[in-house]
C-alpha cells in the first residue's frame, strides 16, 4: 500500500492523504496572508472514494477544484460534515485568497462536488461499490459536530485515520472513546504533539474574569471565532455565566448555529446549545456592526485566524482604542492575522499593517488533543505502522519521541511524501 500525503506533511493544514491512487482522506486547503495553497501532484480522476473526517477548510476546502479536474467518485462523511461544509464551501465565494486564484471556486462546483457526498452514521460498516472487499467505519471524534475518525479495512489490513480529533469532553461535545485493537497502520495528528493543554475549568474562569474586566473599564470585547465548534461552544459558556451585556453573533458562524440546533443529535447538551442561542443577537447588516460597538458588547465572529470575514470590519473600527480587548480562543497558523497579532501586536488590514492598542489575550479552547492524549491513543491502540502527520516539525518529532515504543515503526511524511507499507 502507498499512502502519499498531497498535504499537512510536516504543516498544519490542506490535509489530503492519497491511498493506491483509489482513497482519499480529506481534501483541505490552506490560507495564509499570503496566498492559497492546495494538495498538489496527482491525478483526482483515479480516486474511486473520499472518505472526508470534517467540514473544516483544511480538510474540504480542496473539493472543487478536484471537481473542477474531473473527481466525480462518492464522497462519503456525516449528515453534519456535509451540511457544514456546504456552508464553508459557499462562503468561500467571498474568499479572495481563494477566488482570485483559481475558477474552481464558483457555485457550479460547489454544488457539484455537494451532489456526490453520501451520508453515513457513527459505528456503521459500509462497502465501497467499486472496491471489492473495502468497507469503512466512522467513529466519533469529538473535534466538532459531526466530526470522524475513520476505520478502513483495505487489503486485508486495519487502517486508522484519525482526523482532528479530541478525547476530552467539552460543553459542546462528548470526547472521542473509541477502542480499537488490531490495527495495522495509524494515521494521526499531531497539531498539540509538543504540548499539553491547560485545565479546562480554569480556562473558562479566566476567560470570563477577563471579559468582566473589559466590560467594567468601559470596552468591548471582540472574539475570532472558528464558525464550526469554537463559536458554539463560546455561546453555551457565555450564556452560562453571569454576564448582564450584549452577545452578538457575525459572519458564517450564524448558519452553523442554526444547523447545530436543527441536528441536535451531533451535540452534548441541545438544551444548553438552544439556551445560548435565545441568549444572543444576530447581526443583520455591515450597519449593525457599527451600532453595537456604541454599547459595552461581546462579538463573536468569523474568522478564528482573523485571515477575512466580518472579524475584519470590526479590527477597523476598534483598533485604535485600547479599551477594547481581543482575545483569540484558537490555534493561530503560521503566516496568519492571528499569528501576528500575537507576535507583535499588529495586522494587515486592506494591505497595511497596523497596530492593535488594546488588549490581546489567548485562551486555550481547543479542539485537538493534547500530547497526553495523543500518547495515550497509541499506546492504547498500538498500530504496526503509526504515520504522523498535521503537525508542525517540532510537534511531530516531539510526539515521535514519546511513542516510540508502541508502533513497530513510525513515519513523519513530508507533503508530497509517499509511505510505502
Amino acid at each position: 500500500m502507498q499512502f502519499t500525503f498531497h498535504g499537512a506533511g510536516r504543516e498544519v493544514g490542506r490535509s489530503c492523504i492519497e491511498l493506491d491512487n483509489t482513497f482519499l482522506f480529506d481534501a483541505g486547503l490552506k490560507i495564509t496572508e499570503h496566498g492559497t495553497e492546495f494538495p498538489t501532484n496527482f491525478d483526482h480522476t483515479k480516486i474511486q472514494a473520499v472518505l472526508l473526517s470534517h467540514a473544516h477548510l483544511d480538510h474540504t476546502g480542496a473539493l472543487p477544484l478536484f471537481n473542477h479536474e474531473g473527481m466525480k467518485c462518492p464522497i462519503f462523511t456525516t449528515r453534519m460534515t456535509k451540511l457544514m461544509t456546504q456552508v464553508l464551501l459557499e462562503d468561500s465565494f467571498h474568499i479572495e485568497l481563494i477566488t482570485h486564484i483559481h475558477p474552481a471556486y464558483h457555485e457550479n462546483n460547489i454544488f457539484n462536488v455537494l451532489k456526490h457526498f453520501q451520508d453515513v452514521n457513527y459505528d456503521k460498516e459500509y462497502s465501497v461499490p467499486s472496491i471489492s472487499g473495502a468497507t469503512f467505519q466512522f467513529l466519533d471524534a469529538g473535534h466538532i459536530p459531526g466530526s470522524a475518525s475513520i476505520l478502513l479495512k483495505y487489503k486485508g489490513k486495519n487502517i486508522l485515520y484519525t482526523g482532528d480529533v479530541n478525547q476530552q469532553t467539552t460543553l459542546l461535545l462528548e470526547g472521542a472513546h473509541y477502542a480499537l485493537k488490531n490495527v495495522d497502520v495509524m494515521i494521526t495528528e499531531s497539531t498539540y504533539g509538543d504540548r499539553g493543554h491547560p485545565d479546562r475549568k480554569q480556562t473558562e474562569q479566566r476567560f470570563i474574569s477577563i471579559i468582566e474586566e473589559v466590560l467594567n473599564a468601559g470596552g468591548s470585547v471582540l472574539l475570532p471565532s472558528f464558525a464550526v465548534g469554537r463559536a458554539q461552544e463560546l455561546l453555551i459558556l457565555l450564556s452560562q455565566s453571569k454576564l448582564e451585556c450584549p452577545i452578538y453573533l457575525d459572519g458564517m458562524a450564524k448558519k452553523v448555529m442554526d444547523i447545530c440546533i436543527s441536528n441536535q443529535m451531533f451535540v452534548r447538551d441541545a438544551a444548553a446549545l438552544r439556551r445560548a442561542q435565545k441568549r444572543v443577537r444576530y447581526i443583520t447588516s455591515p450597519m449593525d456592526r457599527k451600532k453595537v460597538l456604541q454599547e459595552n458588547c461581546i462579538i463573536i465572529t468569523t474568522s478564528g485566524m482573523v485571515t477575512g470575514g466580518p472579524v475584519m470590519d470590526y479590527l477597523k473600527m476598534m483598533f485604535f482604542e485600547p479599551k477594547h480587548a481581543l482575545l483569540l480562543t484558537g490555534y493561530q497558523g503560521d503566516g496568519t492575522n492571528g499569528r501576528l497579532l500575537l507576535q507583535e501586536k499588529a495586522a494587515f488590514v486592506d494591505g497595511k499593517k497596523v497596530r492593535w492598542e488594546g488588549r490581546i489575550e489567548q485562551f486555550d479552547f481547543s479542539a485537538h488533543a493534547g500530547q497526553p492524549d495523543l500518547i495515550g491513543a497509541v499506546q492504547r491502540i498500538r498500530p504496526t505502522h503509526l504515520i504522523i502527520n498535521h503537525g508542525d516539525e517540532i510537534a511531530m518529532e516531539t510526539l515521535a519521541q514519546q511513542v516510540k515504543g508502541f508502533a513497530k515503526k513510525i513515519y513523519m511524511p513530508q507533503v508530497d511524501e509517499t509511505v510505502e507499507i
